[in-house]
């Protein structure tokens, strides 16, 4: 038999025009029984190959082997016999891309040869060296004396004779036996051409210019055993060598069997017994002593669940990673699905408890899923890197690194390289802009647009390289480096494997997703400054729900969307179960499934007292809190358990396939199934028919009923903050940037609105951070002025602990800033405290600054800063508020002089005098025209065309609707200006006001001016 085994990828980064799936069906097609996977210095595509062979390919054996770049030698390539083998394999590629810059990996011959020497396995790897002039086989036979093999290729180019006369010498010289190959870098002839302009990407050229760049000719590609045999009819032996190899190599992926991390588990204790120690020392503390009932069952159901699958160890990685957090005083919280698990809670992983929340534990854990768990944890956006470098210093490089993140090509940035690759000129054009202006750009090239469309369409989804997952670690107890590769990371002191998470679930490996969240970080702030524990916010406190109520929740965390406060005044939550639906309800799920009227059809008429009935005890139990409306997915999975028989697993499988599906017609057998039970006992086929019209929006975004708890339990916390210490939170929000929906400016003019005031900075008072000086009084600090730098802004403090500045030349003298941070410090109106405005102190900074750098420090030095200046009193126009307000915009990101609407009306009379509060208080039905600045677009898909726009003024904000023949027809104005009139018809429902738009107009200065464009946003100084 012939099995190929050299095989690239397009893990070999534009060096492979296949996927490891199609490599693996061809070969199957071809009738081989084993296939050798090779990327260049990687293992990356292993595990997709191993995949397509478990699920279409059973009888093929995948080969596990890599291209190893040499520095000071030829390329050679080594192959798995064994699961040692391998493991050493994976330490060589490692070395290879230790210490190197992405895409540049190398290794030496002495390195190789030291980590051979120091490693086991060094007698089961099989190495093919690419043999050329340079090639030292007398060397790689002293490292490799029984399992080294020449690789001859005849391309049809011809050349093939003189390769085989070479390789024939060299084997006899050297006693090396003969493979057959077809160095594949595609499964099929058909990709040539695809693979020629990737090639032309690599190297930066186009096809017209590569010339011997190119191969020859479409041989490289998977050939079949009559074909190889017809090839090397002269060598047979060269063919049935690739079977000996095969035969030898019998590691196989699923060998690699995870191992948890132990060195937490004190003498004496078994993983298990550790754990539940730890589970039922949590849950006296959780329950203050006395464990009800209803949670010790569930707790040792789930202990005994998690030791029949030995998932103990997993556990109790998570627990020791809290547990760092929790002493190191970073706020944690874990969330999903997780969250479904007594255990995660009483060990303080989740903040929900899903006994009282009667929260599904098979949502989590089931029979049918064969996986790890999977439990993600967010941590404090500005601390979470103190918990990445623990886990680094507690595991080891070794047995930790992070999950790596395959970013693809997309049909429109291939489109645009392969352009460039068929001799497009491009430039720096959009991939967007580039298929509008093609023609106009291709010239003389048009007639390449349908290979360029083709060959899109086969390189979408191509690997382009690989980056950090979001926050997934792998750990393990043995060494990690001999399970996958690691390698680093671009950004500093991280290190990656080169696997992905779909892949580690495939092979079924643990990881841990260490996440971060902004507003945890705003939350312990808040905290520390309103002096209470996070931990200790009352649970359900009344004027919080009333605030939430009537949609004040600028500021907060998840329900702060214009949507969400769109919601909320018809909704008005009352307690933390409404929340928690609240949070899940403004999703493309449930709005795609058509599910928001009947919920709150459902809701009201709960609120008059109806309860929900369906005829059927264990169905009403279900859907009675969500008024017979299956807003989160659990439900299903309850209702295919309590009323259709199902297993666990089967209720999780079915969840799964109604993800992709659309009606009761077209949902797997399952569905199928669950629809015929529901039925069966007496469920009006009508409300069956709706059930399954309500789910078809699953395979839409939306949270499971334990994610939206775990956010609600935030958003409850973040709104409890505004309700009581407004100008705590509107701090920590401003000194925790860059993070959620609201822009400093609109956080600023909502805490006004709360009573918060608002102290500009000064240059003998402010912090690096906004302070708290007073009660609902806040002193801004420097961290938003644009180019500032925090070392000198330590400096600056220092320096004023000697002695206050005295005037702007005392300012400039005794501080460290650049010219370019003093500009916008004087323009800000930061030495107004010295008795000058913003023009003037600009130029006194300069004037200061000039005469500074014409001096030396020793004549500086008698001066002491107090060199006297010319008089420059009433040189200067002073600003108008508009231009003071833009100008703040510019240099520090906010103006405390209010929306800039109040510096536009001086200056354009003729805008509409409404504004937001009088909108608010119109009556439904009314025509209105009303002016403000747009903060917020949105357009999502489930709304089919209608656009959502906020537009801001100084009292506030007006929520507008544009349907889409509206939005179309104005579309031009709303993208081009921020600054917009708008005419419509108020809208009510339940307490909250938008505006039905009808026409859409610019602001004008006069008749004949342009409409201020969003380059014109902030304005420029006309001085």
């Amino acid at each position: 038999m012939f099995n190929e085994l050299k095989c690239k990828t397009n893990f070999s980064f534009l060096q492979g025009a296949s996927s490891a799936q199609e490599y693996m069906v061809q070969a199957a097609v071809l009738g081989m029984k084993a296939i050798a996977i090779t990327d260049i210095n990687g293992v990356y595509a292993l595990p997709r190959a191993y995949e397509a062979i478990r699920d279409h390919c059973p009888d093929l054996k995948l080969i596990s082997g890599s291209q190893i770049t040499l520095q000071d030698h030829t390329p050679i390539t080594l192959l798995a016999k064994t699961r040692k083998a391998y493991g050493l394999l994976c330490r060589i590629i490692s070395a290879v891309h230790a210490g190197k810059e992405k895409g540049t990996g190398f290794t030496t011959f002495s390195e190789l040869i030291q980590i051979l020497e120091n490693f086991p396995g060094r007698e089961d790897l099989i190495c093919l060296p690419e043999y050329n002039e340079k090639t030292n086989l007398a060397l790689l036979k002293e490292i490799f004396p029984h399992d080294m093999y020449l690789t001859l290729c005849r391309y049809l180019d011809g050349l093939d004779s003189g390769r085989t006369e070479f390789c024939l010498n060299a084997s006899q010289k050297y006693s090396l036996p003969l493979i057959a190959s077809n160095e594949v870098h595609y499964h099929v002839p058909q990709r040539r051409a695809l693979y020629d302009s990737m090639t032309c990407i690599r190297e930066g050229t186009d096809v017209d210019k590569a010339g011997f760049l190119l191969f020859g000719n479409e041989e490289r590609y998977l050939k079949s055993e009559l074909q190889m045999r017809a090839l090397f009819s002269d060598l047979p032996e060269a063919v049935s060598n690739t079977q000996k190899i095969s035969d030898q190599c019998v590691f196989s992926l699923s060998e690699l069997k995870y191992t948890y991390p132990k060195e937490f588990i004190p003498v004496g204790h078994t993983a298990r017994s550790y754990l539940e120690k730890l589970v039922y020392q949590g849950a006296r503390v959780v329950y203050r002593g006395i464990i009800p009932q209803a949670v010790d069952l569930q707790i040792r159901r789930e202990l005994n669940f998690f030791a029949k699958r030995n998932d103990e160890h997993y556990f109790l990685t998570v627990y020791d990673v809290v547990r760092f957090a929790n002493e190191s005083g970073i706020i944690c919280q874990g969330r999903g699905s997780a969250a479904n698990s007594v255990v995660c809670y009483v060990l303080g992983i989740t903040s929900v408890d899903p006994v009282h929340m009667n929260l599904l534990f098979d949502r989590f854990m089931n029979e049918g899923r064969k996986e790890p768990p999977d439990i993600d944890i967010d941590f404090e956006h500005e601390r979470r890197e103190e918990v990445i470098q623990y886990i680094y210093q507690r595991f080891g490089r070794g047995r930790a690194a992070m999950v790596a993140a395959v970013r693809t090509y997309r049909t429109r940035s291939a489109f645009l390289e392969l352009s460039k690759a068929l001799g497009v000129e491009v430039g720096t054009i959009s991939s967007a802009e580039l298929k509008v202006r093609f023609d106009e750009l291709a010239k003389d090239k048009k007639d390449r647009l349908p290979l360029i469309e083709d060959l899109s369409t086969q390189m979408k989804g191509f690997p382009r390289h690989l980056s950090i997952h979001s926050g997934g670690f792998i750990l393990s107890d043995e060494p990690l480096i001999e399970m996958v590769p690691i390698e680093p990371a671009r950004m500093q002191d991280r290190t990656i494997i080169q696997w992905d998470k779909d892949d580690l679930e495939t092979l079924g490996l643990m990881k841990v997703d260490i996440l971060s969240i902004g507003f945890l970080t705003a939350l312990h702030k808040a905290t520390d400054l309103a002096k209470i524990s996070w931990r200790d916010i009352p649970s359900d406190d009344k004027p919080t729900y009333q605030m939430i109520c009537k949609a004040k929740t600028h500021g907060t965390f998840q329900i702060e969307s214009r949507a969400q406060m769109n919601m909320l005044p018809r909704t008005l939550p009352q307690n933390f179960y409404d929340l928690v639906v609240q949070v899940a309800l403004v999703r493309p799920s449930p709005t795609v499934g058509g599910m928001v009227q009947p919920f709150i059809r459902g809701l009201y008429a709960s609120r008059r007292g109806e309860k929900f009935k369906i005829g059927n005890e264990k169905l009403e139990a279900i859907l009675g809190r969500t008024y017979g409306v299956p807003i989160f997915q659990e439900q299903i999975m309850q209702i295919s358990i309590d009323v259709a028989g199902f297993t666990a697993a089967e209720a999780d499988q079915l969840r799964r396939s109604l993800g992709l599906q659309r009606s009761a017609e077209s949902v797997s057998v399952l569905g199928q199934k669950l629809y015929a039970a529901l039925v069966s006992q007496g469920i009006p086929k009508e409300f069956a028919d709706n059930l399954f019209s309500y789910i078809k929006g699953y395979a839409h975004y939306g949270f499971p009923e334990s994610h939206s708890a775990s956010y609600a339990t935030l958003a409850y916390k973040s709104a409890y903050m505004k309700c009581h210490f407004p100008a705590e939170l509107v701090c920590a929000l401003i000194n925790s940037q860059p993070m959620g929906f609201y822009s400093i400016d609109s956080l600023i003019a909502e805490a006004k609105r709360d009573g918060v005031q608002f102290l500009p900075l000064h240059p003998n008072s402010s912090e690096w951070d906004t302070t708290l000086v007073a009660e609902k009084t806040l002193r801004m600090g420097f961290r938003n002025l644009r180019h500032i730098r925090e070392a000198d802004v330590m400096c600056l403090i220092a320096e004023r602990q000697h002695s206050e500045f005295k005037s702007v030349e005392d300012f400039v003298f005794r501080t460290t800033f650049s010219k370019e941070v003093l500009d916008n410090l004087a323009l800000s109106d930061f030495f107004q405290c010295f008795g000058f405005d913003r023009r003037h102190s600009f130029w006194s900074s300069i004037q200061f600054t000039n005469l500074c750098d014409k001096k030396s420090q020793t004549q500086l030095s008698l001066f002491n800063g107090n060199i006297q200046l010319e008089n420059t009193v009433n040189l200067f126009k002073p600003m108008t508020l508009l231009e003071q307000i833009q100008t703040d915009h510019q240099k520090l990101r906010y103006s405390l002089h209010g929306n800039i609407m109040r510096g536009l009306r001086a200056e354009l009379p003729h805008l509409p005098p409404l504004r937001s509060l009088a909108v608010k208080r119109m009556k439904k039905g009314e025509g209105v025209v009303y002016a403000g600045v747009l903060t917020v677009f949105q357009r999502p898909p489930p709304a089919k065309g209608t656009a959502f726009i906020t537009l801001e003024d100084e009292q506030g904000s007006v929520d507008t609707v544009l349907k889409k023949e509206t939005y179309e027809k104005f579309q031009e104005v709303i993208t081009g200006s921020r600054f917009l009139i708008v005419t419509g018809i108020i809208q009510k429902q339940g307490q909250g006001t938008s505006l039905l738009v009808s026409q859409v107009q610019s602001f004008a200065r006069n008749s004949a001016a342009k409409p201020i464009g969003p380059q014109q946003s902030l304005g420029t100084l006309s001085w």
